[in-house]
């Protein structure tokens, strides 16, 4: 099977779970998400956690299977609640959302290499980041953040497919919290590690916020 390899040391938690997941879900009903898919595109920073997208219903009829297949995988302070479940390994952390998609960006044609599950598209990753993160639960975190810069240098038009998710207020809006970050802006949640372009980092907040508001079409990232 070809397909995108997933980095460490988030490889480390889907060969935990991949095996087991088959019990209580078909592979196609499950797609990998988060900043995870988008390392497995871009190699642009380390990614420490594994985001997997199921459907609400298949979630919900799961119950305690879910929950039991983490344990069973070795994950430990596993929480589950409606709609999400929550585990952490010792390689890093693992959810399972069942978020209803964002925008009608398809199905995602990418596959990773070792299960053959499905990375979901990068307009719907930036999508959830910017509304359910930094629009709904007002969390601005150095990941997101760079996640957006690399989306505008490499994949512009699912920028700004995910930014449409977003009124011009809220970007606005958005955009001025960002900017409020200030220098240490790539110090919020955990520490970015490995990047691609370091140079980003000491203007991520000013950069991130221009984005936000200009859209990637009108945003150059090369320009610090």
């Amino acid at each position: 099977m070809t397909g995108l390899a997933i980095p460490a040391p988030a490889d480390a938690i889907l060969e935990r779970v991949g095996p087991l997941l088959p019990r209580i879900w078909n592979r196609d009903d499950v797609r990998i998400g988060g900043g995870t898919a988008l390392a497995a595109r871009w190699r642009h920073r380390r990614s420490t956690d594994v985001v997997l997208c199921v459907a609400p219903d298949l979630l919900h009829r799961a119950g305690e299977d879910a929950r039991t297949l983490a344990v069973e995988a070795g994950a430990r302070s596993v929480r589950f609640g409606r709609g999400w479940l929550n585990g952490v390994f010792p390689e890093g952390e693992f959810r399972i959302s069942a978020t209803e998609p964002l925008l009608d960006a398809g199905t995602g044609a990418e596959r990773e290499a070792r299960f053959g599950l499905t990375l979901e598209p990068v307009a719907e990753i930036l999508a959830r980041k910017l509304v359910l993160r930094l629009h709904e639960h007002g969390e601005f975190l150095s990941r997101d953040f760079y996640d957006l810069c690399t989306a505008a240098e490499r994949d512009g038009a699912s920028l700004d497919l995910a930014l449409s998710a977003l009124s011009s207020d809220e970007r606005d809006e958005i955009a001025r919290e960002i900017s409020g970050c200030g220098p240490s802006a790539d110090r919020r949640g955990r520490p970015l590690a490995a990047v691609h372009r370091p140079e980003w980092l000491p203007e991520l907040a000013r950069l991130t916020a221009r984005i936000v508001e200009n859209g990637a079409e009108r945003t150059s990232v090369r320009e610090t």
